[in-house]
C-alpha cells in the first residue's frame, strides 16, 4: 500500500473506529446510573454555554455542537489577528489575509464551501449584537472594535442554528462574549513589538457604588504578508506579489454596567474601530488610501422576574465607514462605503412547569447600505445608492426534560424580510444521558442564508430589460441539517464526537453570466456529510492537551461552473498543548494541519498548473511566559513565535500567502 493510499485509508478507519468506541463506552456505567434517578447527577462538571438555544445550559444539554474558547486558551494559542483563534475549531478554515480588493482581510469559514472572501454563510455575534455586514454578508475582521484581551470567552456553535438567530446562520454560529465591567478594577498597560507588528494597550476599570465601568483604547500596525510570494506558481509578475495590506487601526472600547435596583440591571456599551488599512492587487489597483471608521452602541436592559424569569431589551446602532479612492484601468474611483444598522429585541425567559424552560421574543431591524463603487451606481444617485434592508423576527425555544436522563429542545424561528419574504426555521433535539458523564444527542434543523445587498443589486442588474427581464426573483439559500452527537467524559478526559449530514439546496450565485442566461441565481445544491472531535484531557495536573479533528466530503452538481464538491477538506487537525512549569513560568504549543481544499477561486488557470485545489499544509507556534512581581506591580513578559517551521503555504488563492516565521514580544503589567 503507498504512502497516499495508507493516510487515506486511516482517515476513513479512524473516525469508523472511534464511533464504535464512543458508542461502546457509555454501556459500561448504564447498570449504575439506572440504580440512582436523582437529576442532579445528570448535570456534573460540565461547561455552560449561553448561545446554542438562548437558554443557560450545559453543554451536554444543548441541541447543537459547541466549542467553547475560553480566556485561557485564547492566551495560549498565542494569536495575533482574532480570526486566527478560530483555527482551534474543528472544521474552520481561517486563511490569511485573503481579501484582496476590499478590505485585505481574512477568511474564517466552517465547512468549506467558501465562495466568497467574507464567508458569508456565517453568523458572528459580539454579546448577542449581529456584526455580520449587510454589503457582501460575513465579517471584516480588522473592522471590529475589539482587543483578544477585553473577550472572555467564544462559544463557537457548529452547525446551522436559524432556529436560534435567524437567516445567515447558515452554517454556523460565533457568538465573542466580552469580560464585564466588574471583572477588572485598576489600570493595566499591553505594548507587543515583532516582526512587521507593533501594538499598545491601555485598560482601566473602576466601580462606584452599583456603577462599575471599563476602558480599552489601543493601537496596532500590522505590516501584513511578505511583499513578494515564495515559490509562485507562475512567473508572470502578478503572480510574484502579494497584496498591499498594512493596516492601522485604533480602537476604543467603553462599557458600564448600572445595578438600578435588586431586580434592574442596565448595561451599556460603545465601541470605536478607525485608522488606514491598505487594499489592492498589484493587476488590478493600486493601494487603496483607504481609511475605516466604525462604531456601535448599545443598551441592554435585564429585569429579573418572580421565579427565575427574567426579562432582557436590547437595541444597538452600528455604523461603519470606508472612505476609499481607488485606481483601476477606468482611472480613478470613489470607493466610499456605508452601513448602518438599527436593532431592537425583547427576550422573556420562563419555567412553564417544574420540567420545562422557555424562551421567546421578537427583533426589528433596518439596515441601510451606501457603496457606489461595489453596487455599481452613481455616486449622485442618493435615492438609488442607498439600499434598505428590513427585518422581523419571531423566534421561541422549549427546554423539556421528559425524565432525568432524556431532554427535548425544540424551537425555531419566524422571520420576514424586505428581500425574500418569509420562512420558518425549526429546530429540534432529543440529548439522552445514558449516564451522569455520557449523552447522546439526535438533532435535526432547518436553515437560510439571505441575499447580500451586492447579491440583490447583482439580480436587478441582470433583470434589465436588454438582458434577462423575466428572470425569477431571488430566495433564501436552504440547508435541512441532520446530526448524532456524542458528549462523554471517559476518566479525566472529554470527548465530543459528532456525525452530520448536511442538505444545502438553492444555492445563489449572481457572477456567473450563466446562472443568469440559464434562469436560475439559486440553482446550485451540495450535500455534505462528514464527522468532528474534539478532545480535552489533563495529561498532568501541570499539562492539558486540546485536540480537534474533522472530515468528510461535499458532492454538488457544481452547476454553471460553480464548484462546491471537495470544498471540504478531508481532513483538518489542531492541537494545543500547554504546561505549567510552576508560578512563573508557563508555555504552550500549538500545531495545525490541514489537507488540500477547493475553492471556487478567481485563480483557475489549468494552462499555469492552477486547479481549483490550494495545496494543504501545516504550521506550528509557539509561546512561554513568565509573570513576576516588578516593585509592586504584576508583570507578564511572553514570547511568541508563529509558523516556527518558516513555512511558505498558500491560503485561499495562489496569491495570497503567509508569512514566513513571525515573532514578536509581549509585555503587559498591572498599576
Amino acid at each position: 500500500m503507498t504512502h497516499r493510499r495508507k493516510i487515506a485509508f486511516l482517515h476513513r478507519w479512524i473516525p469508523a473506529k472511534l464511533s464504535i468506541l464512543l458508542f461502546l463506552l457509555p454501556q459500561i456505567q448504564i447498570a449504575q446510573a439506572k440504580a440512582n434517578n436523582d437529576e442532579s447527577i445528570f448535570l456534573d462538571d460540565v461547561p455552560v454555554v449561553l448561545s446554542a438555544s438562548r437558554l443557560t445550559q450545559p453543554v451536554s444539554e444543548a441541541p447543537v455542537a459547541v466549542t467553547v474558547l475560553d480566556r485561557q486558551m485564547i492566551r495560549d494559542s498565542g494569536a495575533w489577528d482574532l480570526s486566527e483563534v478560530f483555527r482551534l475549531v474543528p472544521g474552520m478554515y481561517v486563511a490569511y489575509h485573503a481579501d484582496p480588493y476590499f478590505s485585505a482581510d481574512s477568511t474564517v469559514a466552517y465547512h468549506g464551501m467558501v465562495t466568497t472572501t467574507t464567508s458569508d454563510r456565517m453568523q458572528v455575534l459580539i454579546d448577542g449584537r449581529s456584526v455580520y455586514s449587510g454589503l457582501f454578508g460575513g465579517v471584516n475582521w480588522s473592522d471590529l472594535p475589539i482587543v483578544l484581551d477585553d473577550i472572555e470567552r467564544i462559544e463557537v456553535i457548529r452547525g446551522p442554528d436559524s432556529a436560534s438567530y435567524g437567516a445567515n446562520s447558515y452554517l454556523g454560529v460565533i457568538n465573542i462574549i466580552t469580560r464585564h465591567p466588574s471583572d477588572f478594577q485598576g489600570a493595566s498597560a499591553s505594548v507587543s513589538y515583532g516582526t512587521s507588528r507593533t501594538e499598545g494597550i491601555f485598560y482601566y476599570g473602576n466601580k462606584n457604588g452599583n456603577l462599575s465601568y471599563q476602558i480599552t483604547a489601543s493601537e496596532r500596525k500590522d505590516n501584513g504578508e511578505d511583499s513578494m510570494i515564495h515559490n509562485p506558481t507562475s512567473q508572470v509578475t502578478f503572480w510574484t506579489l502579494n497584496k498591499y495590506d498594512n493596516k492601522n487601526i485604533q480602537t476604543f472600547n467603553f462599557r458600564a454596567a448600572y445595578q438600578a435596583s435588586a431586580t434592574d440591571t442596565l448595561d451599556f456599551q460603545f465601541g470605536y474601530n478607525g485608522g488606514s488599512r491598505q487594499a489592492g492587487e498589484y493587476n488590478n489597483f493600486w493601494p487603496a488610501s483607504r481609511t475605516t471608521d466604525n462604531h456601535f452602541e448599545m443598551l441592554n436592559w435585564r429585569r429579573v422576574l418572580e421565579g427565575g424569569s427574567e426579562l432582557t431589551v436590547k437595541a444597538f446602532h452600528t455604523e461603519e465607514r470606508v472612505n476609499a479612492r481607488l485606481q483601476d484601468s477606468d482611472g480613478f474611483s470613489n470607493g466610499d462605503a456605508t452601513f448602518k444598522r438599527d436593532d431592537l429585541e425583547i427576550q422573556h425567559t420562563f419555567s412553564p412547569t417544574n420540567t420545562t424552560r422557555m424562551v421567546w421574543g421578537g427583533s426589528i431591524r433596518q439596515d441601510v447600505t451606501y457603496a457606489p463603487y461595489y453596487l455599481g451606481v452613481e455616486e449622485n444617485q442618493y435615492l438609488y445608492g442607498n439600499f434598505p434592508y428590513r427585518l422581523g423576527r419571531l423566534f421561541a425555544n422549549l427546554e423539556w426534560h421528559i425524565r432525568p436522563d432524556l431532554l427535548l429542545n425544540i424551537g425555531g424561528m419566524l422571520e420576514n424580510n424586505s428581500y425574500t419574504g418569509t420562512d420558518l426555521t425549526p429546530r429540534i433535539a432529543l440529548n439522552w444521558h445514558i449516564t451522569p458523564n455520557h449523552t447522546i444527542r439526535v438533532g435535526h434543523s432547518r436553515a437560510t442564508r439571505s441575499p447580500s445587498v451586492y447579491e440583490k443589486v447583482y439580480e436587478e442588474y441582470w433583470r434589465a430589460p436588454n438582458l434577462y427581464p423575466n428572470l425569477p426573483e431571488l430566495k433564501p439559500e436552504r440547508v435541512k441539517a441532520t446530526d448524532i452527537g456524542y458528549i462523554g467524559k471517559v476518566g479525566k478526559v472529554d470527548i465530543d464526537f459528532r456525525f452530520f449530514y448536511d442538505d444545502y439546496t438553492d444555492l445563489i450565485d449572481v457572477k456567473n453570466h450563466n446562472s443568469s442566461a440559464n434562469g436560475n441565481l439559486n440553482a446550485g445544491d451540495a450535500l455534505m456529510r462528514g464527522y468532528e472531535l474534539q478532545v480535552k484531557a489533563p495529561l498532568s495536573e501541570q499539562t492539558h492537551l486540546t485536540y480537534g479533528l474533522s472530515g468528510g466530503s461535499v458532492n454538488s452538481n457544481d452547476v454553471n461552473g460553480v464548484v462546491y464538491s471537495g470544498s471540504l477538506p478531508s481532513y483538518n487537525h489542531n492541537l494545543m498543548i500547554t504546561h505549567q512549569f510552576n508560578e512563573q513560568w508557563r508555555g504552550s504549543f500549538v500545531a495545525y494541519q490541514i489537507a488540500k481544499t477547493k475553492f471556487n477561486a478567481t485563480d483557475y488557470n489549468p494552462v499555469l498548473g492552477r486547479g481549483y485545489y490550494v495545496d494543504g499544509n501545516r504550521r506550528f507556534d509557539g509561546k512561554i511566559s513568565r509573570h513576576f512581581n516588578l516593585d509592586g506591580h504584576q508583570t507578564e513578559v511572553a514570547f511568541i513565535i508563529q509558523n516556527i517551521a518558516n513555512a511558505h503555504y498558500f491560503e485561499y488563492r495562489h496569491d495570497n500567502q503567509f508569512p514566513g516565521r513571525l515573532a514578536r514580544i509581549n509585555v503587559k503589567m498591572d498599576f
